[in-house]
């Protein structure tokens, strides 16, 4: 079944495939494939047309569908047929369902200076802002990365009434907490008190935060309303 939903999360990017060119892609065909066809139409992910099917889903979507399903989705080895702006999506997606108000792309003027955050989620009385990294391996430029993500956020706690207007939280106080989110299969690890976190990781990330607050960087910060 993870093959037939690498190849249909690779086909998806077309928006219509036939059954011959998923049984192509995934080498799989028969009744398996059936099953697995009918189930995607029984849960709306896919509908019927003409010779062919529509994908209801754009590709975060279908990514979190199939790992709702219990499926292995190899971020990895599909990273090449997703756009960007899909990997920031799936962050999204999986922060919201976690009760999580999420924005992305936020530019944020402070100090003279503007900094820019992928993906920022926030629940009182933390505002987790996220570095988004699409890498197929660890990179040895990682410390690099959790270096100017720091100051980043540094920069931001100098004046956090400036980001907290942008969001629109008047809660006068709060944790802001820097966090690496990458492609790669890995464990989580914090590096200079920054969380580094796997895509598959996210979920435990979040369930798990409260037990590793006390060994993560966190910039505790107050403010009156602009």
């Amino acid at each position: 079944m993870e093959r037939l939903a690498k190849s249909l999360i690779a086909l998806s990017r077309d928006g219509v495939f036939t059954r011959e060119s998923l049984e192509r892609v995934s080498g799989l065909g028969g009744s398996i494939l059936d099953s697995f066809l009918n189930e995607l139409i029984n849960d709306g992910v896919i509908t019927r047309v003409g010779e062919g099917y529509r994908v209801n889903m754009r590709p975060h979507a279908l990514i979190k569908y199939f790992m709702s399903k219990g499926l292995s989705v190899d971020l990895e080895e599909i990273s090449g047929f997703l756009p960007w702006d899909e990997f920031e999506a799936l962050i999204r997606l999986i922060f919201e369902e976690w009760g999580f108000r999420v924005v992305s792309r936020l530019r944020v003027p402070v100090v003279g200076t503007r900094v820019e955050f992928d993906v920022i989620a926030y629940k009182e009385p933390r505002v987790l802002l996220i570095e988004a990294k699409r890498w197929r391996r660890v990179s040895s430029s990682l410390s690099v990365i959790v270096k100017r993500h720091l100051e980043k956020v540094e920069l931001v706690s100098r004046e956090p009434e400036v980001l907290m207007n942008r969001l629109g939280v008047d809660w006068g106080e709060a944790l802001l907490i820097p966090v690496v989110v990458t492609w790669h299969r890995a464990y989580t690890e914090i590096l200079n008190g920054v969380p580094v976190v796997s895509i598959y990781q996210v979920n435990s990330f979040i369930m798990e935060l409260d037990a590793i607050i006390d060994y993560v960087r966190v910039f505790r910060v107050s403010w009156r309303g602009l």
